[in-house]
């Protein structure tokens, strides 16, 4: 294994150890004891990704659901307390990415 394999591996469980995703996973763990309700936050959840990656669609009456199904789920503290800490979650993952890229010159032609 090369430093750089090593170092990953390091960072991997860096992250696995830290207190925000033992949050994550709590939380998650939590939420799961409810089957009914995990389905329906990982529906909302699909339907948000799928809104956000879909530009070529009107999303107008799909954004009105997303909200609406947020807004009822975020009523539920389980449910609040999981998104919280998959959002904390998620920046932190986007913050090493940030950096790693932005740390290392490559050059990428314009699309």
């Amino acid at each position: 294994m090369n430093r750089v394999e090593e170092l990953t591996e390091e960072l991997l469980n860096a992250i696995k150890e830290s207190d925000i995703y033992r949050d994550y996973i709590r939380e998650q763990a939590k939420l799961q004891l409810d089957p009914d309700l995990m389905e329906r936050v990982d529906n909302y959840r699909t339907m948000n990704f799928r809104m956000q990656q879909d530009a070529s669609r009107d999303h107008f009456t799909l954004s009105e659901q997303v909200s609406q199904e947020l807004a009822e789920l975020r009523k539920i503290p389980e449910v609040n307390a999981y998104l919280d800490s998959e959002l904390a979650i998620c920046r932190e993952l986007q913050k090493v990415c940030r950096t790693l890229i932005g740390g290392v010159e490559i050059i990428v032609p314009e699309l």
